[in-house]
């Protein structure tokens, strides 16, 4: 009798000491309230709150070229959050969540007898509701001031949301490792998919990551992280989510991820991202691009934008091996500071100015000078381009005829000029048309004495030089400087009949919440004669066909599929080679050289160097397009012309050739060479 009295009183002991304990938690909870309110955020503040999210960057079919943020994130409602995840995280962190008013008092009372015994916060207890409360405007101090805090600002949360509203906060909010933050966005970054798709493995392997990000991480200590999965999946069974045949099955049911992704600014598209990146904190400020949540839709086809990447890469690889002994540092052999190897950027653009793909070098990681945008170097003979768009918009014609023999002419300081062509050989009467393809020197200095320097500066400016172009005669071997982007520009505008496209790249920005900010238009301007853009596309599809860049057959251009125009372009001093060209389908320029200004090496040339990489980049990106040719519609008459004599051709000419004139212009007298009693030699 007296054992039962005793033990009635230590169970009545028990019971008031606990309601004691209770009490004062709540008188603890109640002067919370009143002593940090003035220090955490009123419910306004708390209402409008939104986690930072990072904004995406889209390419032209949809999808992700990368992401800019200070926090990656993409904010989802629970709706399309999975329940699997739901139930992970409330069996793992609170299993009353649904019950509680914010703080589990059994948690909470545990926890305070433990830090009170060690006098330091050794543990939390803290339920979903405390912990979104210290991740919203809280640090992660383990003070007991930042506790109570925490306390008070999750009264102020369960008053302020209902609990499927809490818990979507929480799940948005918390951080996953690896610089991803909220389940939407740890979802795409381990498994490749949305997180409403994600099953309860992948949703138990979710879960036990945010305890420590680091320890617990898939890819960096994948065995820690499948233990922290099973004690996930075994909090799920005894809350009843997973029966004990669903248990025993997953927690021996590897989860599969996705290969790592790249973590590299810009992914495959780094000079473009930064390009954007220049432009939306210029336009929006930066708290837009790294906090805002916005979508970026761009011009950027990614599919492309691999392939220009591939084909640089494994080009230039190809000609260190190739030319080792000229091309030293190679890439491989990179140290710290200015690459010194051998770089090359390429563009390429749509038919309305889009950009397509964008390489501004060989890697971003060692240099993030833009190649393509910014560098200015001198164009060689690719500037004949804008000579014999000037020549033929003042009426000559491809199939008219010019004395290519040397020739001197004065300067403006009363000194001899003596332009040669690139191989010293001369033909002496020549058609524009093959002086064009087989880039001859001297022509094009005679072509731009007869319509003026003047003329031909003014003819690059319209096409799309924006870069200083003085007017003298050695303007005709491209002996100024220019930009891979304004020639991509220029030949886009011949592509275009000649209207001149503005070169965009940003087809669309909408904030967090789907309004349009900004939404872009290509814009074209009509700048040359439609029919002279015509002529010189013509002859310029000789350059491909029998020209300098003829080797372009060999690296998978296939011009009578397809048909290509450009110029190759090579310095006098080797030190810089270039291809723009286009189809009707797209404009691509390319240009291989040192950023240092030294020589390639000796003899090297735009045929050698450029034409291989623009020719690969164009087979892939056209092996899916149907066959087209460019039109040719216009004022233009055809004439069969003798090749020696270059007049009429007669029946007796022995060899002939075709070629192209401005109506009313054909020559109109006959060989005088091969009569009708010619006999040709050996007959």
């Amino acid at each position: 009798m007296k054992g039962l009295k005793r033990e009635l009183k230590l169970f009545l002991l028990a019971g008031v000491s606990s309601l004691i304990l209770s009490a004062l938690l709540f008188l603890v909870l109640v002067v919370v309230l009143v002593m940090n309110s003035s220090d955490l955020p009123d419910i306004e503040r708390i209402e409008a709150f939104k986690p930072p999210q990072a904004t995406t960057l889209y390419d032209r079919h949809g999808k992700v070229i990368y992401q800019f943020y200070e926090e990656r994130r993409e904010y989802v409602p629970l709706s399309r959050i999975s329940p699997n995840v739901r139930k992970a995280f409330i069996a793992l962190e609170d299993k009353r969540f649904y019950k509680h008013w914010g703080v589990d008092l059994k948690r909470t009372l545990k926890a305070l007898l433990v830090n009170l015994v060690s006098l330091k916060v050794r543990q939390g207890g803290s339920t979903i509701t405390q912990q979104l409360a210290r991740n919203m405007f809280l640090t992660h101090e383990r003070t007991l001031k930042r506790k109570l805090q925490e306390l008070a600002l999750a009264l102020k949360l369960e008053s302020t949301f209902t609990k499927d509203e809490i818990l979507e906060r929480y799940l948005n909010q918390i951080y996953f490792g690896e610089g991803v933050y909220g389940v939407q966005s740890a979802a795409k970054f381990y498994f490749g998919k949305e997180a409403k798709d994600l099953d309860v493995n992948e949703s138990a392997l979710l879960a036990g990551i945010p305890k420590n990000p680091s320890r617990f991480s898939p890819y960096r200590h994948p065995e820690q992280a499948d233990k922290r999965r099973k004690i996930v999946l075994w909090r799920m069974y005894k809350e009843g989510y997973l029966t004990k045949r669903e248990y025993d099955s997953l927690k021996n049911t590897p989860v599969k991820l996705q290969p790592r992704p790249k973590t590299t600014f810009g992914g495959d598209a780094p000079y473009f991202a930064e390009l954007v990146r220049q432009y939306i904190i210029e336009k929006y400020g930066e708290n837009f691009l790294y906090r805002g949540g916005g979508k970026i839709y761009t011009t950027l086809d990614l599919e492309l934008q691999r392939m220009a990447i591939g084909v640089v890469r494994t080009s230039l690889n190809n000609y260190e091996k190739k030319w080792k002994r000229f091309l030293k540092p190679t890439y491989s052999e990179y140290k710290e500071g200015k690459p010194k190897y051998l770089q090359a950027a390429l563009i390429a653009l749509d038919t309305i100015g889009g950009i397509l793909a964008y390489v501004g070098g060989r890697d971003f990681q060692h240099s993030q000078f833009d190649r393509v945008r910014l560098a200015k170097r001198q164009p060689g003979s690719a500037f004949k381009i804008f000579v014999y768009t000037a020549a033929f918009s003042r009426g000559w014609s491809p199939g008219d005829t010019i004395r290519d023999e040397p020739v001197e002419f004065m300067d403006d300081m009363g000194r001899l000029w003596t332009p040669r062509n690139y191989d010293n050989k001369y033909e002496g009467l020549i058609t524009l048309r093959r002086a064009l393809a087989l880039s001859k020197n001297v022509p094009a200095v005679k072509l731009t004495m007869d319509v003026g320097p003047w003329y031909v500066s003014d003819i690059a400016r319209k096409m799309g030089i924006t870069t200083p172009v003085p007017p003298f005669p050695s303007m005709a071997l491209g002996g100024i400087e220019v930009t891979l982007w304004d020639m991509a520009r220029a030949v886009s505008t011949l592509m275009n009949s000649g209207r001149r496209p503005n070169v965009y790249f940003i087809r669309k920005v909408e904030d967090a919440f789907g309004n349009v900010l900004e939404e872009n238009d290509p814009v074209l301007v009509q700048v040359l004669d439609p029919n002279v853009a015509r002529m010189t596309t013509y002859a310029l599809t000789y350059v491909i066909c029998c020209g300098t860049a003829s080797n372009a057959r060999l690296y998978g251009w296939r011009n009578e599929v397809i048909q290509g125009a450009g110029k190759t372009g090579t310095t006098d001093n080797y030190r810089d080679t270039w291809f723009v060209g286009f189809s009707p389908y797209m404009a691509t320029a390319v240009w291989v050289g040192y950023d240092s200004l030294r020589v390639i090496f000796p003899g090297a040339t735009g045929s050698e160097l450029a034409v291989p990489i623009w020719a690969k980049f164009m087979a892939q990106a056209h092996k899916d397009l149907k066959p087209r040719r460019f039109s040719l519609e216009g004022p233009f008459e055809y004439a069969t012309l003798c090749k020696e004599s270059l007049l009429l051709a007669r029946p007796s000419c022995p060899e002939k050739t075709t070629e192209l004139f401005w109506a009313g212009k054909v020559p109109q007298d006959s060989c005088p060479i091969h009569t009708s009693d010619y006999t040709p030699l050996g007959e």
